[in-house]
Parts: C-alpha cells; sequence; structure tokens
C-alpha cells in the first residue's frame, strides 16, 4: 500500500497536468542521477542525447551515484526533497522506492500521451514495473529474460548433443554428464561474476517448474516446504550433490566460469552477449537456446534495470520526456544493435534490425521466444525483506547452502526456513 502523502504528491501532480505545463518553460536544467557503469553508459548516453535534441536550451546534469550507495543515497535525497529530476534503478527497487515515495507513479503520464503505447510492452515485463499490478514506477531498459547460453565447442568436443528448444532438464543433466567426464568441465556456472547459488531466477524456476511456490494464493501462508517446492529445490540441489554438474561452491574459475571456458553453460540476461562479443581472440563457438523444461513446463526468471521520473521532479513531464525515450524503437533497435538488450517492444519482435544481427549469437530470437517462459519475482509483505535481501533472502540462502554442502537435507533445511520466514511476517502483520 503505498504511503498517503505520496497520493497526495500524485494528485497534485496529475492536476498539473490538466492545467498545462507553464511550470516546465521555467525549467533551464534537470538532474539525471545515474550509475557510473559501463553496463548502462551507452543508455545513459541515449537518452541524454534524445534529450538534448528536443530541448538544447535545457542543460542535462549527469550525478554518478555509486551503486553499492544508490538506496543510502536515494533515501536521504528523498528525506530533504533534493532527489535528482530522473533517476536509474532495477526491478528490485520498484517496489521500497515506490513505498517510500523515491518514485513517481508515470502510469497517468504514459496514458495522456499521444506517442507512447504502453501495451506495446510486454505484460510479463511491464510487471516488473509496477506494485502490487498498478501504476508504472519504471520504464524498463530490455527484454531481460534468463536465457541459456552454452559453449558449443565444449558440447562438440565431449560429444555431447546441443541443446534444442524442447529440451527438458533432464536432457540438460544427461549432456552435462558428458561433457564432465569427457572434459573434467562443469556445467551449471555460478558465482565469479555471475550471480551466486542462492538467485531466485534461477532458483524459483525450478520451484514452479514442480508446481511449487513461495507463498499461498493468500500472499501470506509461506509454501516454501510444501512437497511442491520442496520437490524443485531438491532437483536444483541435484545440480551440486547427485549429479556433479554445478560450479562447486568453493570452485575458483579464476573470473566468470563460462567465460573462461571452464563451464559449459551460463543462465544468464542478454546484456552477457557483449561480454562475450569482446573477447579477443574468440575463445570458443557459442550461441544461446531457450530454458530446458520442468516437469510443469520451462519457468525462467527475469529483471532489468531501468530509469523513473523521481518524486521531486520539478517538471514531472519534462522528466517523462526524458524517460519514456528509453521505451521508443530508435532506442531498443540501439540496444540492440550493441548486444546490451532484447527489444521490450512486441511490435519489434521480427524486426530485421534485431533478428538479423550479426553472429554470434546465431540464434538470437531465443531471448525473445524465451520471454513467454519469464516469471516474476515473489513479493513478500510486512518488512521481512524479499528475495533480493533481508530475512527472507537469507533464510533461502542458508537453506540452499546448507543442502548443496551436505549439512542438511532439502526437507529440514526448508522446514526451518519455513517456519522462520512465517514468523516473521506474522509478526510484521501485528
Amino acid at each position: 500500500m503505498l504511503k498517503p502523502k505520496f497520493l497526495i504528491l500524485l494528485t497534485l501532480s496529475v492536476l498539473v497536468l490538466t492545467v498545462g505545463i507553464a511550470s516546465a518553460q521555467d525549467v533551464t536544467s534537470i538532474r539525471f542521477g545515474t550509475i557510473n557503469d559501463p553496463a548502462v553508459e551507452r543508455v545513459n548516453q541515449l537518452l541524454v542525447e534524445n534529450f538534448k535534441s528536443l530541448h538544447p536550451d535545457i542543460e542535462v546534469n549527469v550525478e554518478y551515484i555509486p551503486g553499492a550507495d544508490l538506496v543510502s543515497t536515494y533515501t536521504t535525497q528523498a528525506a530533504a526533497g533534493t532527489l535528482p529530476d530522473v533517476i536509474w534503478l532495477a526491478d528490485l527497487f520498484v517496489v521500497p522506492f515506490a513505498q517510500s515515495n523515491i518514485v513517481f507513479d508515470m502510469e497517468p503520464l504514459a496514458e495522456a500521451d499521444a506517442n507512447f503505447d504502453l501495451s506495446d510492452i510486454y505484460d510479463n515485463l511491464l510487471g516488473l514495473s509496477r506494485v502490487n499490478g498498478e501504476g508504472l514506477y519504471m520504464v524498463p531498459s530490455s527484454y531481460d529474460v534468463v536465457t541459456m547460453y552454452y559453449n558449443k565447442s565444449m558440447f562438440e568436443a565431449a560429444g555431447a548433443p546441443l541443446p534444442t528448444a524442447e529440451w527438458t532438464w533432464a536432457d540438460y543433466t544427461a549432456a552435462c554428464k558428458t561433457i564432465l567426464e569427457a572434459t573434467g568441465n562443469y556445467c551449471f556456472a555460478n558465482g565469479g561474476g555471475l550471480p551466486t547459488f542462492e538467485w531466485w531466477a534461477w532458483v524459483v524456476p525450478f520451484v514452479s517448474g514442480h508446481g511449487g511456490s513461495l507463498l499461498a494464493e493468500d500472499g501470506t501462508t509461506v509454501t516454501v516446504n510444501s512437497p511442491e517446492s520442496l520437490a524443485g529445490f531438491q532437483a536444483y540441489v541435484d545440480m551440486w550433490t547427485t549429479d556433479g554438474i554445478a560450479q562447486p561452491l568453493d570452485f575458483d574459475a579464476g573470473g566468470n566460469c563460462f567465460l573462461v571456458g571452464k563451464c559449459a553453460t551460463a543462465f544468464f540476461i542478454p546484456g552477457l552477449m557483449s561480454a562475450l562479443r569482446a573477447l579477443e581472440p574468440q575463445p570458443f563457438e557459442w550461441d544461446v537456446q531457450v530454458v530446458p523444461s520442468h516437469p510443469q513446463g520451462k519457468f525462467t526468471g527475469m529483471g532489468t534495470y531501468g530509469y523513473a521520473v523521481s518524486a521531486n521532479a520539478q517538471s514531472p513531464e519534462l522528466a517523462w520526456e526524458f524517460v519514456k525515450h528509453l521505451a521508443s524503437a530508435d532506442a531498443q533497435r540501439a540496444i540492440a544493435a550493441n548486444y546490451a538488450g532484447t527489444p521490450l517492444l512486441r511490435s519489434l519482435r521480427e524486426d530485421p534490425a534485431i533478428v538479423d544481427l550479426a553472429a554470434p549469437p546465431e540464434n538470437i530470437t531465443a531471448f525473445i521466444e524465451n520471454g513467454e517462459n519469464g516469471i516474476l519475482p515473489t513479493y513478500f509483505p510486512g518488512e521481512c525483506g524479499s528475495l533480493y535481501a533481508g530475512q527472507i533472502s537469507q533464510e533461502i540462502k542458508d537453506a540452499l547452502e546448507a543442502a548443496i554442502l551436505g549439512v542438511s537435507s532439502v526437507e529440514d533445511a526448508f522446514n526451518a526456513a519455513n517456519e522462520n520466514i512465517q514468523a516473521c511476517l506474522n509478526e510484521s502483520a501485528g
């Protein structure tokens, strides 16, 4: 539930829209808060360049914020009413930033904008920008669905079949065992520059794929220890304990296990393409494929970064003009051309500028096709954290680690996690 103060701010902002944009005419500069990261710098530039072409008389002041200090910086600025007009954020921040009056609900601006088609953005990606299915608190940058990268050279050298769209996780495991036996290399890369083993975008799809869930439909009952959920966790843990195909938690590959050629696959978002293509010379042939199927179908995590109008924007209309360009066809084509993401617009699904990009990867449309399998992170009520941080994240991580290391069974570990998370939710609910 959004705080009353924020609802008042929203109402006032909508009223401003209905009486004209006189306030925007007085603006001589806007502040753009973002992170200084090579992975997003080109997108930062695209937004600044477009805004300057529309408003050459308005100065754009870029304020780089260390990623590690993002939350504390924005929280302090929000309390002081000094947030930049436009801010960088990621899907994990959408709910807490909306609840903390850091970001502005841009949906009224989007709906009033005849040149912006909200319905052209894929629904499941748009869900990352909403709170309880409502509002628009982030314009996302890319259709960032976790997809399988694979080392084609390693598969072929081991005599393992190449991944297909029809693969199940049993097929994946069998091929990975062949690779392990023939080369000594692992399959499922994690850590070393990739997310670590507890990343929800890997774990929760296993739970969903076995018919489980983290919360019951009532939104308050924890179900990480249901039979279906336990089956999903067990299948995930088996990659380490039973099949031995996952990169061990203590295995130092000397960097990203996939990039250095010591792991055969990496499950990650489209942005990894640019890092792979930058390797000179190319150390191995690689391609991408949709994720394998679980018993209940294909499931994979998704998440992305984006930009938002802040709650302190001096002119929400101008800030919206800055942000909305990210979801334009031109910007999305530019992101794709840099192999930094997959277009989030339905209208670009078969655009030759994207589907005919030079290989690798040869099968670049797998990113778009895999989008149909993308699921959103589970959001928990109260003050117990999320799948990204706090007690909930820690409980799941601890349970997985105990099971992977053989300290506890999956059932015992997640019975304890279920009890602890439920107790916290109950206490938070009062």
